[in-house]
């Protein structure tokens, strides 16, 4: 009769010592990441579920979430059990200055932290965890977990070789002799260099206040008119500033010996999976602890096909990526060729651009078991945007929607087929293709077209279509007034507009672009969805950010007229027509001077 009474005593002690340790781990154990803007916010939601659901005795430990933008994005979906969100507080004129504000939101957990837990770990947005992160645990020998940076880029120095200007400042202030220093390998790329890690996973010892002396010394390179002008003239030199910084400091303040060199699986490049050494790759994601997928959620829909991956995680994996797809309350995005937008009502859903979801239908197939189907809108009759029709199509048929240029437009496409067919090539740097190898253009044919607007009701939703020619003829704007979101197609980039295309095409007048964003502006909506990249939500930011762009076009516009009303030739204008620093627009798939040009 004793039995009973014996195992009873020795479950109630296991499950006892068992609380213990997990109570320990949380006591010692703590994550940091950021959120600055929707993308992120989506993003860190999904990391957070990760360590509640799949991380073991870690489970429960801190987590705070750094906040670059409070006002516009507070982190409400991120609030919960032992998550902490805090405003980043950091010098407003270093968060133009890319991912600077890591080191500022890095060094005001630690200062938070440093009296009560061992192993402060940061986690970008964009990272997930798959199983328990016991290598990132930190113990009495080890002061640092953190592996090498993924790839050499252009910023690793070979060892041995003098810093250069960009490293030899960093070098001097953690006080640095490069002739002594240990030799690392990055992980793809396999190139021997001088210590430089990766930031993106990372475990500290607060009590080193190595995350502060990061952000002192940053801030002294931030401020540094000469160094900036000398030394960060590129991009990647810019962007990876803060990891040179923060591998110097490791360096310097802990010795090789106490820095826990990270596995792969604790912060594998999903990215770079492919390129990785065959002895380097994974067989599954369920291998893993920690994976950095970095914008392969964002930008590449399929990434499930990527990395074999076995149930339950799998499916876990699946609804997980679901839930981020969701911008808002019935509203849906995934990018691929383009942005495909579902929206879902009481009496069925509408797809809006179908092409960009064409590369993993599934997600919002899954969907519309529930909620089917009734209709599909076009913003305009760039291919990346349509293709794939087929996939969407029901029995019988539902109606596909847009502006009746749209038909136009493609039988002008189809004319000159193989002659874009030569010019996309040479744009995108790929082998002219032989005529043989160019596919017959068949453009989906719209079953209802409209003039000037139309308006589709479903659920109580109405989806209003104007026409506003700028990327296309046949462009028009969808706005949502049940959801306050307007859907501007490619009427609207992150970077500069493309209004004299290399590869050549009908024209694209600045005016059309300049109304189209007047009128989306104009319903002050609350969501402003593009063709291509991130959402912006949020009045605040759409206003600021939209508000820019329209205004820098505007800009050129006026100083082109003007210029041509002076008698100046093309040319010249190109040469003389500079956007003020007050415009921050990217030169990336189009340029001041051939918006001048166009």
């Amino acid at each position: 009769m004793r039995k009973p009474v014996f195992f009873l005593i020795l479950l109630l002690t296991t499950a006892n010592v068992f609380s213990q340790s997990r109570e320990n781990i949380e006591k010692k154990f703590a994550i940091v990441t950021y959120v600055s803007d929707n993308e992120q916010e989506k993003s860190v939601k999904a990391l957070i579920k990760s360590v509640r659901e799949l991380t073991g005795n870690y489970r429960d430990c801190e987590i705070y979430v750094v906040l670059g933008d409070p006002d516009n994005f507070p982190g409400a979906a991120l609030k919960g059990k032992n998550v902490k969100l805090l405003p980043l507080k950091m010098n407003k004129a270093f968060l133009e200055y890319p991912l600077a504000f890591k080191a500022f939101a890095a060094a005001q957990v630690e200062r938070i932290v440093k009296t009560q837990t061992e192993s402060l770990v940061w986690l970008d947005p964009g990272v997930i965890v798959l199983n328990s992160p016991d290598a990132l645990m930190l113990d009495k020998n080890t002061d640092v977990a953190v592996r090498p940076v993924t790839l050499s880029n252009t910023i690793s120095i070979s060892p041995g070789e003098r810093p250069n200007a960009y490293w030899a400042p960093i070098y001097r202030k953690t006080g640095l002799n490069y002739k002594e220093l240990p030799v690392l390998t990055t992980i793809v790329d396999d190139v021997p260099i001088q210590p430089y890690y990766n930031c993106e996973v990372y475990s500290v010892n607060p009590k080193l206040g190595i995350c502060e002396e990061w952000a002192g010394i940053l801030t002294d390179l931030l401020n540094d008119e000469e160094y900036q002008s000398t030394a960060c003239t590129t991009f990647l030199n810019k962007l990876f500033l803060h990891q040179a910084v923060l591998s110097g400091v490791i360096t310097s303040k802990v010795p090789q010996g106490r820095i826990k060199p990270l596995p792969i699986s604790s912060g594998y490049p999903f990215n770079q999976h492919e390129r990785l050494a065959p002895e380097k790759q994974i067989a599954s994601l369920n291998e893993l602890s920690v994976v950095i997928f970095d914008y392969a959620w964002a930008m590449i829909p399929n990434w499930m096909n990527t990395i074999p991956t076995n149930e339950p995680l799998r499916q876990w994996l699946f609804d997980t990526y679901l839930d981020y797809l969701k911008l808002g309350d019935h509203l849906y995005r995934m990018e691929g060729s383009c942005n495909s937008y579902l929206i879902t009502t009481k009496k069925g859903s509408v797809l809006i651009d179908p092409a960009g979801a064409s590369a993993a239908p599934e997600y919002f197939k899954s969907i519309l078991e529930n909620c089917p189907l009734k209709a599909i809108l076009l913003t305009h009759a760039h291919r990346d945007h349509w293709d794939n029709m087929e996939i969407w199509q029901t029995d019988p048929p539902v109606p596909i929607i847009a502006q009746r240029e749209f038909i136009t437009y493609n039988e002008y496409w189809g004319r000159l087929a193989p002659f874009f067919a030569r010019r996309s090539a040479i744009w995108g740097r790929k082998p002219l293709p032989d005529s043989s190898e160019i596919q017959a253009f068949n453009p989906v044919v719209p079953t209802i077209t409209f003039a000037d607007e139309y308006t589709y009701k479903l659920g109580g939703f109405h989806f209003e279509m104007v026409h506003t020619p700028g990327e296309t003829p046949d462009h028009a704007t969808i706005w949502i007034p049940e959801l306050s979101a307007v859907f501007v197609g490619d009427n609207y980039y992150e970077y500069f507009i493309n209004n004299a295309t290399l590869r050549g095409t009908l024209t694209r007048p600045v005016l059309g672009y300049i109304r189209a964003l007047d009128l989306a502006l104009s319903y002050k909506p609350e969501y402003f969805l593009m063709g291509h990249g991130s959402a912006l939500v949020s009045k605040n930011s759409i206003n600021e950010t939209v508000g820019n762009f329209r205004n820098a076009l505007q800009y050129i516009y006026d100083e082109t007229i003007g210029g041509i009303n002076d008698g100046k030739d093309v040319y010249t204008l190109m040469q003389e027509i500079i956007l003020p620093d007050t415009y921050k627009i990217r030169p990336y798939f189009g340029s001041v001077k051939w918006t001048v040009r166009g």
